[in-house]
C-alpha cells in the first residue's frame, strides 16, 4: 500500500509519501519518504520494520493523522 500526501509551504510545494511492504523474513516495512517536489532526490527516508501487519498499519495510521494535522493532504482531495 503506498499514499502520497501534498501541502504548500510560503508557495513551495512538499510531498511526503506512505508505503507499507512485507519484507522475506515475515515483517513489514513502513517506508517514509519527504522532500521538495521541485527536488528530484528525497529530502529524507526513514524506515521502520514490525513484527505483523496490523502494528504496521497502526503505526502508518498513526503517522498519516500526525501528517494530515499538519496540513498535507491527498493530490485528488
Amino acid at each position: 500500500m503506498k499514499l502520497l500526501l501534498k501541502r504548500t509551504v510560503n508557495s513551495k510545494e512538499r510531498y511526503y509519501a506512505l508505503e507499507l511492504i512485507a519484507n522475506l523474513f515475515d515483517e513489514y516495512l513502513v517506508i517514509r519518504t519527504y522532500g521538495s517536489c521541485t527536488n528530484t532526490k528525497p529530502t529524507g527516508v526513514i524506515s521502520n520494520t514490525y513484527k505483523t501487519l496490523n502494528t504496521a498499519q497502526e503505526a502508518m495510521e498513526k503517522v498519516l493523522h500526525e501528517k494530515q494535522k499538519r496540513g498535507y493532504m491527498s493530490p485528488n482531495q
